[in-house]
C-alpha cells in the first residue's frame, strides 16, 4: 500500500514540481501591485464634524402622522449624505468657492451659512436657491445645466460616519488635492446645516397647510363629521330606536305579560270545555218532559195491571209444569203479551193527555248555550293574544339589524371625531412650531488642509500584493496539478496506482541506446531496482519476469535492458527476450540483426541456438524479436511460446521479457499469464494517470498474475526523493 501524505506535503510537492509557474504568477502579481501602488496619484482626506440638534421647547413633532422630524434624525441624516443630490450640491459649492475664492472654513453659524447661500453662492435672489447654485456651478464648469453631472466626474468623494449615541456626524472628503479635500468636507458640513434648517421650516409650513385642507376642505373632516351627526339623528327619528338593550327589555316584559295572559286564558278555556262536556252529558240523560203522577191512579190501568199480575203468575206456574211448546203455556204467554200491549196503549193514551215540560232539562239546555258562547269568545281572545305575541317576536328579530346600523353610524362618527381631534392637535403643534426656534444641524468642526496622504498605502498594498501573489501562485499550481492528467512524480504514482515503488531511474544524460551505462547515479538506481525485486521474491521465487508499461515511449525497453545487465553483473545467468513483436528495439543495443528471433521460433522457422545472441555483458544473452509479425498476439499465446518459456526457465537463472504496452494491445496480458511476476514502468510527467490506472486494473484482473510494483523512469525528482529517503 502507498504511504499517505498530508495535504501540506502535497502542496509543497506541487510547488516544487511547478516552481517556475508558481514563481511567475507570484512575480506578476507583486509587480502589478507595485505598478498600481507607485503610479497611482495620492489621495488626501479632510474631516468636518456636524451635530444634529433636537427641536427646542415642547415642540417635538409637526408632521401629520406624528413621526416627527424624521429627516433630521442623525442616522437618517448620515444616510442622506450618500445620495446623488447631496453630492451634486457639495460638488457645485466647491466649484463656485474655488472660482470665486471663497474660503468655506469661515462659515460656522447658521446666519453666515444662510448669507453664503443667498448672497454669495447665488446672487439672483430667486426662491429656489439650490437650483441656482447648481446652475451657476454648471456655467463655471462650462457644461449644460439641464444635463446632470455624472457621479464619476466628481473630483472628491464624501462619506459620513455616525458617532453612536452622540448625534455627531463625521464627514470625510477625499480628493487628489489637499485644498479640494478641505473645501469638500466643509461644503458637506455647510450643506447639512443649511438644508436642515430650510427643510424644517418648509416642513412646518407644509404641515399647517395640509392639516387645514384636511379639516376645512370641501370634503374635509368637519363636513364629514356634520354629515355623520345628521345621519345618526335621522336614523333615531325614523326608526324610533335609541338603545338595543332597552328595546329588548321592554319587548321581553311585554312578551312575559302576554305569556301569562295566554296561560290563564288556556286554563279558563279548558275549564269551559270541561263544563260544557259535563252539561251536555247531563242534558242527554234528562227527558225533555215529565209524566203526570195521575196516570198510575187510573182505574182502567189498575185493573189491567191486576189482570197482568194474575196472568204472569199463571204463566210461571205452567212453565214450571210444562215446556214452552205446551199449548197451555203458549196460551198463557199470549194472554200476558196481550195484557202488556193493552197496558202500554192505555198508558200512552193517558200520557199524551197529561205530559208536562222538564224544568231540569230546560236549565241544562240554557247552560250549554252560555258555555258555548263563552268558549267562542275565549278562543277569539286567545287568537288576538297570539297575534300580538307574533308581532312582538318580529320586533325582537329586527332589533339586531337596527343595532348593527346604529353601531355603524356611531362608529363612523367616533372615527371622524378622533380624526378631527387628532388633526386639531397637530395643527396647534404646527402653528406653535412656526413661532419658536427649531433645532437643527450645528457645525462643530470645520476641516483643515490635510498634510498627509491616505491613499495609496504603499506598505499595506505591497504586503497585500505579496499575500495575494502567494495565494494565487499556490492556487494556480494546484489548478494546473488538477487539470494535468499525467503522473507528476513517482510518489504520486504509488499513491494513485496503489502499488509499491520498486525503483526510480533518473534522467539519462548519455545516449539511451548504449549497451552499458556509465553514470554512477543510474547504475546505483538499477542496483536498487534489482535489490527491490529480489526482496519482493523472497516468499515466491521469480524466475520469469515481465517488464511492460501502460503506453509507448515510457522507457520499458531501457529499464528491461539495464535491469538485465544489473542482474547479470550480480553473477546470475540472464536471458533478455524482446517480446515486443510490433516494435522490436533490443537488437539496436548490441548491433545485431533482429532475425532470426522469437517470431521465427514461434512460427517454427528457426532454431533456438541460432536465435539466441550473446552480448558484451557477461552472463547476459539476448533473444531478439525477429521479423515484425501482424499476428503477434496469436504467436505469443501459442503452445510453442509456453514450451519455449519453460525451456528457458530451466536453462537460465532469470528470464526477463520486454513486452508491448498494456494499452491498447493484448500481447502483454497474454504473456502475463505465463510469468512469475510483472513490473510496470511509468514515466512521471509523461504517463497518463487514467491510462496507468487502466493498465493496472487490466493486469490485476488476470488470474494468478503477480504485479510486483512500478518503476519510475526518467523522474526529475530523483535526487530530491533519494535525499529524502536518505534523511
Amino acid at each position: 500500500m502507498s504511504r499517505e501524505r498530508t495535504v501540506l506535503s502535497q502542496v509543497v510537492d506541487a510547488l516544487q514540481r511547478r516552481r517556475a509557474y508558481a514563481l511567475s504568477c507570484f512575480v506578476l502579481v507583486v509587480l502589478g501591485t507595485a505598478l498600481v501602488t507607485f503610479t497611482t496619484r495620492p489621495v488626501y482626506r479632510a474631516k468636518a464634524v456636524v451635530q444634529i440638534e433636537q427641536p427646542s421647547g415642547f415642540v417635538l413633532r409637526t408632521d401629520v402622522f406624528g413621526a416627527g422630524f424624521t429627516r433630521t434624525v442623525p442616522q437618517e441624516q448620515a444616510e442622506l449624505t450618500d445620495t446623488y443630490p447631496y453630492k451634486l450640491l457639495v460638488d457645485a459649492m466647491v466649484s463656485i468657492a474655488e472660482n470665486q475664492g471663497i474660503s468655506l472654513a469661515q462659515y460656522y453659524h447658521v446666519d453666515r451659512i444662510r448669507d453664503l447661500f443667498e448672497n454669495k453662492l447665488c446672487d439672483t435672489g430667486g426662491a429656489d436657491v439650490e437650483q441656482c447654485v447648481l446652475t451657476r456651478a454648471a456655467q463655471i464648469e462650462g457644461r449644460n445645466p439641464a444635463k446632470p453631472k455624472d457621479e464619476d466626474d466628481f473630483e472628491q468623494d464624501v462619506r459620513a460616519r455616525l458617532v453612536e449615541d452622540t448625534g455627531l456626524i463625521e464627514l470625510f472628503a477625499e480628493a487628489r488635492s489637499p485644498r479640494r479635500a478641505q473645501d469638500a468636507a466643509n461644503a458637506a458640513a455647510i450643506v447639512i446645516a443649511w438644508q436642515n434648517e430650510r427643510l424644517r421650516k418648509e416642513e412646518a409650513r407644509n404641515t399647517v397647510r395640509f392639516i387645514r385642507e384636511q379639516l376645512d376642505g370641501p370634503n374635509g373632516v368637519k363636513t364629514q363629521l356634520a354629515r355623520a351627526d345628521e345621519q345618526l339623528a335621522s336614523f333615531k327619528r325614523q326608526k324610533m330606536f335609541l338603545d338595543a338593550n332597552e328595546e329588548m327589555r321592554v319587548l321581553m316584559l311585554q312578551m312575559v305579560e302576554l305569556s301569562n295572559r295566554r296561560w290563564q286564558g288556556n286554563l279558563r278555556l279548558t275549564d269551559l270545555r270541561t263544563r260544557l262536556a259535563e252539561t251536555r252529558r247531563r242534558l242527554g240523560q234528562e227527558p225533555s218532559t215529565l209524566v203526570s203522577p195521575t196516570i198510575y191512579e187510573n182505574p182502567t190501568v189498575q185493573e189491567i195491571k191486576k189482570q197482568l199480575v194474575t196472568a204472569e203468575a199463571e204463566l210461571l206456574a205452567l212453565q214450571a209444569q210444562f215446556t214452552e211448546e205446551h199449548p197451555r203455556v203458549q196460551s198463557a204467554q199470549a194472554r200476558v203479551d196481550a195484557l202488556r200491549e193493552r197496558l202500554k196503549q192505555e198508558s200512552l193514551r193517558i200520557e199524551s193527555v197529561q205530559r208536562l215540560p222538564n224544568p231540569v232539562y230546560q236549565e241544562l239546555y240554557k247552560s250549554v248555550a252560555l258555555l258555548s258562547a263563552d268558549i267562542v269568545g275565549q278562543e277569539a281572545q286567545m287568537s288576538a293574544l297570539e297575534n300580538t305575541m307574533n308581532s312582538i317576536r318580529q320586533q325582537m328579530l329586527t332589533v339586531p339589524q337596527l343595532e348593527k346600523e346604529l353601531t355603524q353610524l356611531l362608529r363612523q362618527r367616533q372615527a371622524l371625531e378622533k380624526r378631527y381631534l387628532f388633526l386639531m392637535e397637530r395643527l396647534q403643534e404646527a402653528e406653535l412650531t412656526q413661532a419658536v426656534k427649531l433645532g437643527g444641524a450645528r457645525v462643530v468642526e470645520l476641516a483643515q488642509i490635510p498634510g498627509k496622504r491616505v491613499k495609496p498605502r504603499r506598505i499595506l498594498n505591497m504586503l497585500m500584493g505579496t499575500v495575494l501573489g502567494t495565494l494565487l501562485a499556490i492556487g494556480f499550481v494546484l489548478l494546473l496539478d488538477r487539470l494535468d492528467r499525467r503522473l507528476p512524480s513517482a510518489q504520486h504514482a504509488t499513491e494513485w496506482l496503489d502499488l509499491p515503488l520498486l525503483g526510480t531511474i533518473p534522467p539519462l544524460r548519455d545516449s539511451t541506446d548504449s549497451s552499458i551505462l556509465w553514470e554512477p547515479s543510474v547504475i546505483e538506481a538499477f542496483r536498487n531496482l534489482r535489490t527491490a525485486i529480489r526482496l519482493a521474491s523472497l516468499e515466491h521465487s521469480v524466475r520469469l519476469l515481465m517488464v511492460t508499461s501502460p503506453a509507448n515511449r515510457e522507457g520499458k525497453t531501457l529499464v528491461s535492458r539495464h535491469l538485465a545487465v544489473s542482474i547479470a553483473q550480480s553473477g546470475q545467468k540472464v536471458i533478455l527476450i524482446d517480446a515486443d513483436l510490433r516494435e522490436p528495439t533490443h537488437h539496436h543495443f548490441d548491433g545485431v540483426s533482429p532475425s532470426p528471433g522469437l517470431a521465427e521460433l514461434l512460427r517454427g522457422e528457426g532454431e533456438l541456438e541460432a536465435c539466441i545472441r550473446p552480448t558484451p555483458v557477461d552472463n547476459l544473452w539476448l533473444l531478439p524479436a525477429g521479423a515484425v509479425s501482424p499476428n503477434s498476439t496469436e504467436l505469443l499465446e501459442s503452445t510453442r511460446m509456453r514450451e519455449l518459456l519453460t525451456h528457458l526457465r530451466d536453462r537460465y537463472d532469470v528470464v526477463l521479457m520486454d513486452t508491448p504496452p498494456v494499452e491498447p494491445f493484448a500481447d502483454a496480458r497474454v504473456l502475463a499469464l505465463q510469468c512469475d511476476a510483472v513490473v510496470l514502468v511509468v514515466q512521471p510527467g509523461v504517463t497518463s494517470r487514467d491510462l496507468a490506472l487502466s493498465a493496472v486494473e487490466s493486469l490485476r484482473a488476470l488470474p494468478d498474475t503477480r504485479l510486483l510494483g512500478i518503476v519510475a523512469n526518467g523522474d526529475a525528482n530523483y535526487g530530491r526523493i533519494t535525499r529524502r529517503y536518505r534523511s
